[in-house]
């Protein structure tokens, strides 16, 4: 399994979107239109931090619950790609419990309910930690441009101005998750203010070939299955020709 790892906006969408048609496999996405999570995300955003308050212990429980449903199938195969998923579930969850956003309590039991989780996981036949993890790394002003470019109303700082705080102290948490030493599995960071990935072909060909080499370097991929992908990815991107110079 891949994570991929990242504040608000970072683009994990995106180049979750992106890998899976690059290398032929499943993606799994965060998916805020599930009927256990959608209800509760809106109210989540609905008031500022009194509404992060009242929902945040339950909605971060209802996240879970469709992560780890689809790491039970991602982790049956070969380079699933999660967008969503138990570690950045934990580091949002951990997160609110530092705003003062979610009481002590409320966070014990999460913590325990992730870790049964994690533990089911791993009692699989199959390895139920992620093989890589790619963080993206993203200004805290650039992720707010990105926000609000996905035109989600609940998202707009432009109504909730207070909303900038909360977003970058988001930022913030991830960077201090990556900078803490994941020991888990190897982590990849890749700098979304240096690539990118959604504009430029060069840049997404870089990020992409970023990626599929760690994953030869640990062995989940063949150099001969990397140099294929590498050789059919135009035409899967319906990349325009070179110009001849």
């Amino acid at each position: 399994m891949l994570y991929i790892l990242g504040s608000i906006g970072a683009g994990k969408t995106t180049l979750t979107q992106m890998l899976a048609k690059d290398m032929g496999v499943n993606a799994y996405y965060e998916d805020v239109e599930n009927g256990l999570v959608k209800d509760m995300l809106e109210e989540f955003y609905s008031a500022g931090v009194e509404s992060r308050k009242r929902v945040s212990a339950m909605l971060q429980v209802a996240f879970l619950t469709v992560r780890f449903q689809q790491a039970l199938k991602a982790v049956r195969e070969k380079n699933a790609i999660l967008d969503s998923n138990l570690t950045s579930d934990f580091i949002m969850c951990t997160h609110l419990y530092e705003r003062g956003e979610m009481d002590y309590a409320s966070y014990k039991a999460y913590m325990a309910l992730n870790q049964i989780m994690q533990g089911q996981l791993d009692s699989e036949p199959y390895n139920g930690k992620p093989d890589v993890i790619v963080y993206l790394d993203i200004d805290p002003e650039h992720e707010l441009d990105e926000i609000q470019k996905r035109g989600r109303d609940m998202e707009d700082v432009r109504k909730d101005p207070k909303l900038v705080d909360y977003y970058h102290s988001v930022n913030k948490a991830y960077k201090n998750w990556a900078a803490g030493g994941y020991v888990q599995a190897p982590l990849l960071t890749i700098d979304r203010d240096k690539y990118d990935f959604v504009n430029s072909i060069e840049d997404r060909n870089t990020v992409l070939n970023m990626i599929e080499q760690t994953l030869v370097d640990y062995g989940k991929l063949t150099q001969s299955e990397f140099e294929q992908i590498k050789a059919e990815r135009a035409e899967k991107f319906n990349d325009p020709a070179p110009v001849a110079s």
